[in-house]
């Protein structure tokens, strides 16, 4: 996906008109950073509310199928996935903190 990507100048100058798009129900992001280089991602908070809704679906299922195997997930590792469900961390730094609370 293509995004529009305002510099921080930009992005303080257009502030209000974005958050006015959003509150027209415009879903499209705007990213801002330097030099055109997208650091950041504006999004509706619905938007927002929806992916970190599916995550916890996702999450939802895979401890589904987790205990449909007879296994548990440990509390260390949902604590880890609750956090990437809520998108603190990114999906590799989940993997990562998984990998390293099995030795892997």
């Amino acid at each position: 996906m293509l995004i529009e990507t305002l510099s921080v100048r930009e992005a303080r100058e257009q502030l209000s008109s974005v958050l006015e798009r959003f509150r027209n129900g415009d879903r499209t992001p705007v990213g801002v950073g330097s030099h055109r280089r997208t650091e950041a991602v504006m999004i509706p908070v619905e938007v927002f509310d929806e992916l970190t809704a599916e995550r916890a679906r996702s999450l939802s299922q895979a401890e589904a199928s987790v205990r449909a195997e007879g296994l548990t997930v440990g509390a260390d590792v949902e604590s880890v996935t609750q956090r990437w469900a809520r998108g603190e961390i990114s999906t590799g730094q989940m993997r990562e903190l998984v990998r390293r609370l099995y030795g892997a």
